[in-house]
């Protein structure tokens, strides 16, 4: 309960900043994008985390702004898209998976940089210290970061297959989701290297496999019991959240990236 209300008193100060924010930018004038581009953004201001769906670059200009504002009082910021839009069509298929480093006194270019960033699926994270911005991108997590967190047990919420065409752009999704079948599924990650499936069917039957998980020197996280595939890069984890993603490249149907989520029980 006390995560529950955590998540929802950060949505709601935040949602009051971005509405005040978005009407002193009214102010004087100033040219708002209403582009079109929808996404959903999750993120950590300090040991809190929300997610925030947005409709337009505008909205997205806004809540930039607003993170960069809370980082500069003081609180870590981190964010990722976990939407697969369009533009997203880099996200696991191109580019360097070593972590990008970013340092500025400018806050427009700490911006134009989360910006680039989060086109290229990274998540970023961003601090403030003495007149400086910091941040740091990643395609994948931190093996630290991960093997600390991972351990325990988290409900598989979704997967969600995408299917990218020649030009790059997103051709259909597909959205898989366990209970909408009257079903569950739990993963549970020990620290001893084990991994556990428990499935709950849709007549209230059970069944459960046991296997190994591993995590490799560059992030990624590896089981026969995960869908679609072996090894994952995880792109977000916290105590509330896990994102992993990958990609299938060259297939009968084109290149195809799958991205599973699950809340911790």
């Amino acid at each position: 309960m006390k995560k529950t209300l955590r998540f929802t008193a950060l949505s709601a100060v935040l949602i009051m900043i971005f509405m005040a924010c978005e009407k002193t930018n009214n102010q004087g004038g100033n040219k708002i994008n209403n582009e079109p581009r929808e996404r959903t953004i999750i993120y950590t201001v300090g040991n809190s985390e929300a997610r925030q769906t947005l409709a337009t670059e505008g909205e997205w200009d806004v809540l930039v702004d607003v993170l960069c504002d809370q980082a500069r009082g003081g609180k870590k910021v981190t964010f990722y898209n976990m939407s697969q839009t369009t533009y997203l069509q880099n996200h696991g298929l191109q580019g360097s998976k070593a972590a990008i480093t970013f340092s500025t006194t400018n806050r427009e270019e700490m911006k134009a940089w989360m910006k680039k960033m989060e086109k290229e699926g990274r998540t970023v994270v961003v601090s403030y210290d003495n007149g400086t911005w910091n941040g740091m991108a990643y395609a994948t997590a931190p093996p630290t970061s991960t093997s600390s967190t991972i351990v325990g047990t988290w409900h598989f919420t979704c997967s969600v297959v995408n299917h990218i065409g020649p030009n790059g752009t997103l051709t259909g999704s597909d959205l898989y989701v366990p209970e909408d079948g009257g079903g569950s599924m739990y993963y549970t990650f020990y620290d001893d290297g084990t991994i556990t499936l428990s499935i709950t069917g849709m007549d209230g039957t059970t069944a459960t496999e046991t296997s190994t998980w591993t995590l490799s020197t560059d992030g990624k996280l590896s089981s026969d019991l995960l869908p679609n595939g072996t090894c994952w890069d995880v792109n977000w984890i916290t105590d509330n959240t896990l994102i992993m993603s990958r990609a299938d490249l060259g297939t009968e149907e084109g290149d195809i990236v799958y991205q599973l989520q699950f809340d911790r029980k």
